[in-house]
């Protein structure tokens, strides 16, 4: 994943679950991200203070907030993270939690338990938008 000289993309990973975030957290090491882990929305709210995030994968279920709260507070906490792609997965299909978690400004919702490759292949492709975007600011300024 990583060229030389540049950053390996940092993902934090907000899920509950420890069998379930563990398992998130190792796939995605093993596709060369360096990932973060937070159990709860409070913890996911320290870590994104303190680190540069490229990317957020949330659980709609916490057990202290729900994720489309963690949503709306990590966009308010600061300017990079308005921008970030987050990613909701959750176990409930339909639109009772896909238009709320898009008014929460989330970028995709996905439904657990989520195909690794499609998984896979939507973080590349926001990750690679974030960037060009970046690139394009940077290009115009």
């Amino acid at each position: 994943m990583s060229t030389q000289g540049a950053r390996e993309p940092v993902i934090l990973v907000i899920e509950d679950y420890g069998d379930s975030r563990e398992m998130l957290k190792l796939l995605l090491e093993s596709l060369g991200y360096r990932v973060l882990a937070a159990a709860n929305g409070h913890e996911a709210l320290a870590l994104a203070a303190s680190n540069h995030l490229d990317l957020i994968l949330t659980d709609f279920g916490l057990p202290d907030m729900d994720g489309l709260r963690v949503i709306r507070r990590l966009r308010k906490l600061n300017k990079r993270l308005r921008t970030v792609p987050i990613i909701m997965l959750t176990a409930v299909e339909g639109a009772e939690y896909y238009y709320p978690a898009l008014r929460a400004e989330c970028t995709d919702v996905l439904t657990k338990p989520a195909d690794f490759e499609t998984l896979q292949a939507k973080i590349g492709d926001l990750l690679r938008e974030s960037r060009d975007c970046r690139e394009d600011y940077k290009n115009a300024v």
